[in-house]
């Protein structure tokens, strides 16, 4: 059984996304499909390099911060 996230798009996230989308390589689909797999708690493809994103995150690939830490992630 998959976990589904609620996502919350945050100011930051806002005003960065509007940033990138001026770029012309941006894909608004790619973007959709890895936030979509993003909340459906699944792992991301290698090819988008997954990493902690916010050091005080609780969570990492379904590691917690501290074990994360321990291992040197």
């Amino acid at each position: 059984m998959n976990k589904q996230f609620e996502i919350k798009l945050t100011t930051r996230f806002k005003k960065q996304l509007k940033a990138i989308r001026k770029q012309p390589n941006f894909n608004y689909n790619e973007l959709s499909r890895v936030i979509d797999m993003l909340s459906n708690d699944k792992i991301l493809p290698e090819k988008y390099n997954n990493h902690l994103l916010n050091p005080k995150s609780k969570r990492y690939m379904g590691m917690s911060y501290s074990a994360g830490y321990i291992i040197g992630i």
